[in-house]
Parts: structure tokens; sequence; C-alpha cells
């Protein structure tokens, strides 16, 4: 099954849903709605400053998508090495984990590291599960279709 990420633009704030990407995935490219650029990363939308993108050199392209990455990189850091701090917050985006609507990773919400940890694990159980049913039925054409369409 096609697993969705929930983002929005960092620019002017329009939402909209993409095929989550693999992870580690970087994506590059404007906002379909005001057309600024963007850089989606592990799930979260953040904003490139759209003149250097289209028109900068290629190395001044690279520095400032590495600046922008390292900020992201380093406030998610702070909070997975301080329990109290957030990992999410105001500027992440919702995750179409599987996790209720009012318990996702939104706008309003703050979640620390370790309640993060607790949500996106699977149980022993439902991992079990796959392995003993579901993986052996991907290869049955029916079950197949059914599932992914």
């Amino acid at each position: 099954m096609l697993s969705f990420t929930n983002v929005e633009c960092p620019h002017c704030g329009a939402k909209g849903k993409i095929i989550t990407p693999p992870l580690g995935a970087i994506i590059v490219g404007p906002c379909p709605a005001c057309k600024d650029m963007v850089t989606i990363f592990c799930g979260v939308a953040l904003p490139l400053d759209t003149t250097l993108m289209s028109e900068g050199a290629v190395e001044e392209k690279r520095r400032h998508l590495l600046e922008t990455l390292t900020r992201f990189l380093e406030d998610r850091l702070h909070g997975l090495f301080n329990d109290d701090e957030p990992v999410f917050g105001g500027d992440m985006l919702e995750a179409d984990d599987g996790i209720g609507e009012d318990e996702a990773f939104g706008a309003e919400a703050h979640v620390s590291a370790r309640e993060v940890h607790d949500k996106i694990l699977i149980s022993d159980q439902e991992f079990q599960h796959f392995v003993d049913v579901d993986l052996s039925l991907l290869d049955n054409k029916h079950f197949f279709r059914a599932v992914f369409g």
C-alpha cells in the first residue's frame, strides 16, 4: 500500500500530499502554489532561497542546501539528547503513519523523542504476523491486487 505524507509549504502555507519518498531522500523543487523553492527531507518541507536556487552557481546551491539541512539536523539532534525538548514542533509536517489525526505530529503538537520512538515502532506481534502471513501473500497476485490495486 502506498504511504502518503502531508506537506505544507513553509513559504505560503499551501498544503498537499505526496507519496512518501524513500528514507533519506532529498527532494528539491518549487511549491505548486507559490513557486518558491523548498526541499523535503525526512518528511519535512524546508524553505530555500528561490532566487539563489534558480539563478545561483552550482556551488552556491550546494552550500545553501547543506546549510538548510544542517540547521534542520541540528534542531533534531538537540531534541534527541534532551528528552524534555520537543523533537517535532510548529514547523513540522504530519506523516500518514497510522497515528490518529489528533495524535499526529502536526503544527500544534510537541512530541518528545521517547514519544516518537513509542509511536513509530510496530509491536513484535505485528512484525511476526507480517512474517508469518503477509510476506508470503505478496507473491499471490489476487492478494497483491487487492492491497495495491
